[in-house]
């Protein structure tokens, strides 16, 4: 019997797991095995896909059940297995093609299981993919192979002010689809039921996890739904304020191991 038997603990990675450097502190790698070589269950809880977190699973002990792209998909990380998969439909890539119509500048991103397009680039697109590292192909929407039911995402980027105009103009699907900030430039379109909460609540269920057992750590908009359904939520200090204010622990900021702090709490509590 391990101290953390039971107890499952996902991580937004943006903000909360990575530092501003988007690195992993030596320290939270330390706390993560200890988490888990005492019976913890960790996992991603992320907006990326899951080729897109690649590196960082490879330095991390990811032993359970990962949720990629807000929810609309969930891996079985010990096999490496999909268990879980809702994209989105024709009305999503017709509100995509408005957007394109009414708001050229703005930039078009769709994100598969294992692809990324971009169906309109402007150089916020250009530095995310950039940053990230994420190989993409250009084309438009009309030419992605894939049928719609296999995209699990659609990014909306721009400045600040230009993506509070395109949430205006696109909050009227919000009865079909999920709609969220993730940062103040990124507007992020998924499955109705393809955001963090409902993720993470089907991870735990795969995994047989109690609802009070379910930790889950974020520090932006799109972490709210999963930070409201845990039996413990955590923050980082640097997290947008509305997320702090429903938050039930504040931890150390992202530049200072946010998930250490998790486990010293989770250590103490338990």
């Amino acid at each position: 019997m391990g101290k953390f038997d039971g107890i499952f603990v996902a991580s937004d990675m943006d903000g909360t797991l990575l530092n501003d450097e988007r690195e992993i502190g030596a320290e939270t790698i330390e706390a993560l095995q200890y988490f888990t070589q005492n019976g913890g269950y960790f996992s991603l809880a992320t907006g990326r896909t899951r080729p897109g977190t690649a590196a960082y699973r490879k330095i991390l002990p990811c032993n359970s059940t990962g949720v990629y792209l807000n929810g609309a998909i969930i891996c079985d990380e010990t096999t490496e297995t999909v268990v879980y998969r809702e994209g989105l439909d024709d009305r999503a890539k017709e509100l995509a093609r408005e957007v394109i119509k009414r708001f050229p500048h703005i930039g078009i991103e769709v994100f598969l299981l294992d692809k990324s397009y971009v169906c309109n680039m402007c150089e916020i697109t250009r530095e995310h993919f950039v940053t990230l590292d994420i190989p993409y192909t250009i084309c438009g929407l009309d030419d992605i192979a894939e049928p719609t039911s296999e995209w699990g995402k659609i990014n909306f980027t721009g400045e600040h002010e230009q993506m509070e105009e395109v949430k205006q103009f696109v909050d009227y699907m919000k009865d079909a689809f999920n709609l969220t900030f993730s940062t103040p430039i990124y507007y992020e379109m998924t499955c109705k039921g393809g955001h963090k909460g409902d993720g993470v609540r089907k991870a735990a269920a795969y995994l047989g996890v109690k609802p009070e057992l379910i930790c889950t750590v974020g520090d932006s908009q799109n972490d709210i739904p999963m930070l409201t359904g845990a039996g413990i939520s955590f923050a980082p200090r640097n997290a947008r304020g509305e997320v702090l204010e429903i938050a039930d622990v504040i931890v150390p900021d992202n530049n200072h191991n946010t998930l250490k702090g998790v486990v010293e709490y989770l250590d103490n509590k338990f």
